[in-house]
């Protein structure tokens, strides 16, 4: 019944870390929308306003052309000794072409125009003369040049600023959603340590009160023997949030020895509370004995806890755990092994994070903290080893512990 409770909590919870989930998935992908939207209109007007500047310096530079033209058309010279026609074309004696071109020239300078002059004789004495001004090829060039490097500004502007806004918002969903996630693992840790700590308390106060109640000294024996197990059972639990509350704050100090690898890991068995201590004692016969420089209490704990967890989500009656250590090519390490349920891939890199647990459907009715890999990992950093997790054949985990060589020698 405890159990059922527990996994009811835990799918309540789990249905509630789910919604929050997908209302910051809502939020953060409205927003995303909303800004990349908002960050492209500003930057598509400020492309077309830089067209519209460009248009308007192309206008200026028309009109200037315009009053080039009217200037020269007004001046008294070309109006007393020209007839003007159609497409700026002017009639003139011969002798006043020389002071025609330099009035034309002169207001094309004034104002930084070109003037295009084409003289045609139509008598002895008489030419037309078309004279036109033109905006210099030095100015259209410059305006166009200023086009494109504004809107390569702009649009390259945009672009950043759409990038990092992008950016921004994925790393706010991200610390987010491990704020949720991490909520969610302490929720559960809580849950489960008031679990955890409810059952041996309840078997200890029940075996007193029989003990007190029942006179029958042939049943004390085992009753008191109930009452010590779920005692060390609380015990061990207070042990293991200790630790985890040092290694939170500050890095515990160890007490370095040289030791046996298979006397710390036969001292595991026999103090771990386990229901398959001649499967696991079994498992060290063919195993490589080497010395390592260690605390020797906290690897104890590694083990402890690296057995119970293989146990612990192993299929009932289908319990297979095996450890052994091996020496080779100069690597001292331990493997632990088991044929239970396994992990998935996607979780094996998230197993040593504190209070995580494996969240599939046939791991949340069984007991457990959280805490025993993530005890691992941290006692095994002090130690300078590492741990890492693969599949085991043809089914279950394997877990591989490679310890720091100039910790280790040979017996």
């Amino acid at each position: 019944m405890e159990y059922c409770d527990l996994w009811t909590e835990q799918t309540q919870i789990f249905c509630k870390m789910v919604k929050q989930r997908r209302l910051l998935t809502s939020i953060a992908i409205f927003t995303a929308v909303y800004m990349t939207a908002a960050l492209g209109w500003w930057t598509y007007s400020l492309l077309q306003y830089n067209v519209a500047e460009s248009k308007l310096q192309w206008e200026l530079l028309e009109n200037k052309k315009l009053l080039c033209n009217h200037k020269f058309q007004s001046d008294k010279f070309v109006k007393k000794h020209s007839n003007i026609t159609e497409n700026f074309s002017y009639i003139i004696n011969t002798k006043d072409y020389n002071n025609l071109s330099l009035i034309a020239n002169s207001c094309a300078k004034d104002y930084k125009m070109i003037a295009e002059i084409n003289p045609r004789k139509i008598g002895s004495d008489s030419m037309v003369v078309k004279v036109g001004f033109s905006i210099p090829s030095a100015e259209t060039a410059q305006i166009g040049r200023k086009l494109k490097n504004k809107q390569n500004a702009w649009l390259g502007e945009g672009i950043t600023v759409g990038f990092i806004t992008l950016i921004i918002i994925g790393l706010m969903y991200y610390y987010l959603e491990k704020i949720i996630r991490f909520n969610q693992q302490k929720t559960n840790f809580m849950m489960a340590v008031t679990h955890e700590l409810k059952t041996p308390i309840a078997a200890a106060k029940l075996a007193i009160q029989t003990v007190i109640r029942n006179k029958n000294k042939e049943n004390q024996d085992r009753i008191l023997e109930i009452s010590k197990q779920s005692i060390d059972r609380l015990s061990g639990m207070m042990e293991r949030v200790l630790m985890a509350t040092q290694f939170e704050n500050r890095i515990p100090t160890k007490t370095e020895k040289w030791v046996a690898i298979h006397e710390i890991i036969g001292k595991a068995i026999n103090e771990g509370q386990f229901s398959v201590n001649e499967t696991l004692k079994n498992s060290l016969v063919q195993s490589k004995d080497f010395l390592i420089l260690c605390d020797e209490q906290m690897l104890k704990i590694v083990f402890i806890n690296l057995f119970t967890n293989s146990i612990k989500y192993s299929d009932e009656n289908c319990v297979n755990v095996s450890v052994s250590s091996f020496i080779r090519d100069g690597v001292f390490g331990v493997t632990v092994s088991d044929q239970g349920i396994g992990i998935p891939m996607d979780e094996r890199g998230r197993i040593f994070e504190k209070f995580y647990r494996v969240g599939d459907e046939r791991t949340r009715s069984r007991q457990g903290s959280g805490l025993g890999l993530y005890l691992v990992k941290q006692i095994l950093q002090l130690h300078k080893a590492s741990i890492d997790v693969s599949s085991n054949t043809p089914n279950g985990s394997k877990f591989n512990i490679v310890f720091n060589a100039n910790d280790c020698r040979m017996e």
